[in-house]
């Protein structure tokens, strides 16, 4: 029963500690740097959906006067659908990636936090209490790390912001790997997504890299 209402005290703490970083959000302007892609990405993929009946758009059709663009070949579909479920219940578009944001603070901290819980487990030489405590504040040091609010403020990554939800993620595999967890399938969740990340970057690089030598 106290480890139950332990758990659900922090899982508070973290919750509050990621409304405290969003709150700005409420004011904030979200079309500027890569923040009016995204808003623009959400608006081509609601159209190819309910006018084209494409479940996966790779290139929006109506975009750029009927020429389309593939904003899809390039970015992950988590960081494009799951916003447009908030599209549902009446929220404008711009709206939706502000929730998306808010909704990675909060899942970033959790992943962080059950990680250090993780670490901390076979501790002997640390309370119960304190393991709990170290892990929730790793996991607020999580939420209100610099570059994460960069990319949520100033940079607008959307997508990056999501990989931080992995991050946890496949660390805690790699530990369960080392230790000989039977676990370890926890690692493929977070590899999936990071390696649908770096495969990204790969295909930029890589077309950059053709343009450069036909030019």
């Amino acid at each position: 029963m106290k480890n139950k209402k332990e758990k659900i005290i922090t899982l508070i703490c973290i919750l509050i500690a990621s409304i405290f970083v969003g709150l700005p959000l409420l004011k904030f302007n979200a079309q500027y740097d890569d923040g009016i892609q995204h808003i623009y990405r959400l608006i081509g993929s609601i159209q190819s959906i309910e006018e084209k009946g494409l479940i996966f758009p790779a290139i929006m059709q109506n975009l750029c006067n009927g020429f389309g663009y593939s904003w899809n070949l390039f970015y992950s579909p988590l960081t494009s659908y799951v916003p447009l479920i908030f599209r549902i219940f009446g929220f404008s578009f711009e709206n939706c990636i502000k929730l998306f944001m808010f909704c990675t603070s909060i899942l970033s901290g959790y992943a962080m936090y059950f990680f250090m819980k993780k670490i901390l487990k076979k501790r002997t030489d640390i309370t119960d209490e304190r393991k709990n405590v170290i892990a929730l504040l790793g996991a607020c040091l999580y939420i209100f790390a610099p570059y994460r609010l960069n990319d949520m403020y100033i940079r607008v990554a959307v997508a990056e912001l999501a990989s931080f939800i992995f991050i946890p993620i496949v660390f805690n595999g790699l530990y369960s790997i080392i230790n000989d967890e039977k676990k370890s399938y926890i690692l493929s969740i977070g590899v999936i997504r990071n390696s649908a990340i770096t495969y990204t970057y790969y295909i930029l690089s890589s077309n950059n890299l053709c343009n450069l030598c036909y030019f």
